[in-house]
């Protein structure tokens, strides 16, 4: 698997503008077509193209350019590794996080935050609810595309599914702003699992035909379009997988290619190592991996890994196990998988330092093989602790990366976050009709203590395998159906779990 830089770049640099030498994004060049020769190189961003030595390689300017490189990689439809990772309904955002726990607090309300009418009487550790807001029906249920999503941002919370993307106020639950759908587009059928650090979030609509290829990079303080793109090629693309680094968004939306933030030129280009080669290619925001196992190149299997924040590039020769994810970034978690003539797949967590070196390799057998993958996955670095879903979608599990062993495991529990150490959770009901609960975890031993009961006079949010969660400073959000219409309209809740 290689890169063919759009800058065409002699060197490594770095795809994400850091590490390497500074310089402004240049304007893309596009592949070359067969037979013809590539665009001349502008110096300033990697170049991964063969047959170039790496690193270091590249064209001396002004010489002849080598044979155009294969064929982009496309996505696999339906579900392949290539393009996709796996959405649940629940979407975590683990970094920035900071929720303030509440032990008692007040009782529940209606949605203007004063005592609600005609009720039963809540619990005495119900928390305070601040208002609620209801929602268009959503024909998304946790597809490939990431949907729905839930990001809890600086402003506020910001919603995502097929209705489009919007942000609500945090004191009242009044709508702040949708982002506006190109012209040319329809409804969203992908989003990035989060936003960056600078609010930079991306989504792709629907450009026509059932075809997820118009990518919209946004700012999430005012959903203000930054810069679109209408991505559609020759074969049509059903779920693509999207990040946002600090300084790109990569997307697999026809070939997988990075797009610079600033602007939205393209920074580079996954090509097959060769013509005859079975690929797989995963990535987060901060790595991608890319397995390859070819007929008419050498070696015949490959594992590369490229870092998309420093532009390093690891590569495994001989790897015969398949990539199927990027599990955590601190440290480097991958799922690869062997076939080994079978249709079970062997599979296995494999870790690595900081410097790319393969560190620890756990089968996923016995306790391992309950642990499930998703877009709720959080690494925890100083404790090399996984957490993840377990056992099926409505579990949670924590394991040690150090030792393959699984900590404790926990069913109907979905994670919020991380505070002090612990893990910040919701629990179902034990009995049907019941109301969840806000739990702290203990990361390590599994402890676990009640932080409060999400009580609603209908007792409408005992489901926590179909909420959205997000939490921040003093306001848990979650949206989910009310027990009467499990089909029908959605409502926000937004839960005070600052203490008394």
């Amino acid at each position: 698997m290689t890169y063919e830089d759009d800058s065409g770049a002699p060197g490594r640099g770095a795809p994400s503008g850091q590490g390497g030498s500074g310089q402004p994004p240049r304007p893309p060049v596009p592949p070359a077509a067969p037979g013809a020769a590539p665009q001349p190189a502008q110096p300033g961003l990697p170049s991964y193209p063969q047959p170039h030595p790496q690193p270091g390689g590249g064209p001396v300017p002004g010489a002849p350019w080598p044979p155009p490189p294969p064929a982009p990689v496309p996505p696999r439809r339906g579900g392949g590794k290539v393009a996709t990772v796996i959405a649940m309904v629940v979407l975590l955002l683990a970094g920035g996080m900071a929720v303030a726990l509440s032990k008692h607090s007040s009782s529940g309300s209606d949605s203007s935050g004063g005592p609600a009418a005609n009720q039963s009487s809540p619990p005495a550790h119900a928390l305070h609810q601040k208002w609620q807001a209801e929602l268009p029906k959503s024909h998304v249920r946790g597809n490939l595309s990431g949907l729905p999503a839930l990001w809890t941002t600086d402003r506020g919370p910001v919603y995502a599914d097929d209705n489009g993307v919007r942000a609500f106020d945090p004191e009242t639950g009044k709508k702040l702003w949708t982002v506006k759908t190109p012209k040319g587009a329809s409804e969203v059928c992908a989003i990035a699992p989060q936003p960056n650090s600078d609010g930079v979030g991306a989504a792709v609509y629907d450009a026509g035909g059932n075809d997820c290829a118009f990518l919209v990079v946004f700012d999430t303080e005012t959903g203000k379009t930054l810069w679109s793109k209408n991505l559609s090629s020759g074969y049509k693309t059903v779920a693509p997988h999207v990040e946002v680094s600090e300084d790109t968004v990569v997307t697999g939306i026809g070939p997988v290619s990075a797009y610079s933030i600033s602007g939205g030129d393209k920074k580079w280009t996954v090509y097959s190592r060769g013509r005859d080669c079975g690929n797989d290619i995963v990535w987060s925001s901060d790595y991608l991996a890319a397995s390859s196992s070819c007929s008419d190149v050498k070696p015949e299997d490959q594992l590369s890994i490229h870092d998309l924040r420093y532009g390093d590039v690891w590569k495994f020769p001989g790897e015969k196990r398949d990539v199927e994810q990027v599990v955590g970034d601190d440290p480097l978690t991958l799922v690869l998988a062997e076939q080994d003539g079978n249709d079970d797949a062997k599979r296995y967590l494999q870790t690595y330092t900081k410097d790319g070196k393969p560190d620890k390799t756990f089968r996923l057998t016995g306790k391992l093989a309950n642990v499930q993958f998703g877009n709720t996955d959080v690494v925890v670095r100083d404790e090399s602790v996984l957490l993840s879903n377990y056992d099926d979608t409505a579990g949670l599990g924590a394991t040690d990366l150090k030792t393959g062993k699984v900590l404790w495991s926990k069913k109907q529990t979905r994670q919020v976050g991380l505070e002090d150490g612990k893990v910040v959770a919701l629990k179902a009901a034990e009995q049907p009709g019941g109301d969840p609960t806000l739990v702290s975890v203990g990361l390590r031993d599994g402890k676990e203590e009640s932080q409060g009961v999400l009580y609603t006079p209908k007792h409408s949010l005992n489901r926590v395998d179909m909420m959205s969660v997000g939490a921040l400073g003093n306001t848990l959000y979650v949206i989910g159906h009310p027990i009467d219409d499990p089909q029908g309209k959605l409502v926000l809740h937004a839960f005070d779990i600052s203490g008394n």
